[in-house]
């Protein structure tokens, strides 16, 4: 599995949601494989472009673009299943892994489902989706506490400096790849029940 790191974000990329359309790892930096993206840069999430249809109904009273001035964003692709159920198990383990790295750093923070919160403050906006030839996964961490003015929100530039929210990305992206993995080599070291 392919790690790309973006620490300077020269590219100038921005989470818009069309990150989410196949292969665009393949197509932004010639990638073939399974892969996880990371970069820091503003979130900008469009109805259009919204994957979660309790928020494109607005059961959730949304009608606003999810947004962050500053976000973590990670972008994963797995080829292996198009499996809706795989998707959102995967992004469960990415958040977790999340979870527990911001845990090492200090930052105490709680997980319901795919949201992670700091006390009553949202962290971060996550979704999992699947097409035709691969499943893709989106986690944004605020990095900037300015959000939409009806939604509580908290940033990492609160509690840890610029390298240090650097350092969570980069550790973040690594412990989910190297949990995969390990899933993987203990997937061909197991006999089937019989």
């Amino acid at each position: 599995m392919d790690i790309i790191i973006l620490n300077d974000n020269k590219l100038n990329l921005k989470y818009t949601g069309k990150e989410l359309s196949p292969l665009w790892a393949f197509k932004t930096f010639g990638t073939r494989k399974d892969s996880i993206v990371a970069f820091i840069g503003e979130m900008e999430v469009s109805k259009d472009n919204m994957k979660d249809l309790a928020d494109v109904k607005k059961e959730f009273n949304i009608d606003y673009p999810i947004k962050s001035e500053k976000a973590i964003n990670f972008i994963v692709e797995h080829f292996d299943t198009n499996n809706i159920k795989v998707a959102y198990l995967r992004q469960r383990l990415l958040v977790m892994m999340a979870k527990e790295v911001l845990n090492d750093f200090g930052v105490k923070v709680r997980r319901e489902g795919d949201d992670l919160y700091i006390g009553d403050r949202k962290l971060s906006v996550s979704i999992a989706s699947s097409g035709l030839v691969s499943h893709k996964i989106h986690l944004g961490l605020n990095v900037s506490s300015k959000g939409p003015e009806h939604v509580k929100v908290v940033g990492l530039e609160e509690f840890l400096n610029e390298n240090e929210i650097k350092e969570v990305m980069k550790k973040i992206a690594h412990k989910y790849v190297g949990e995969v993995e390990r899933i993987e080599r203990d997937i061909r070291k197991t006999l089937p029940i019989l």
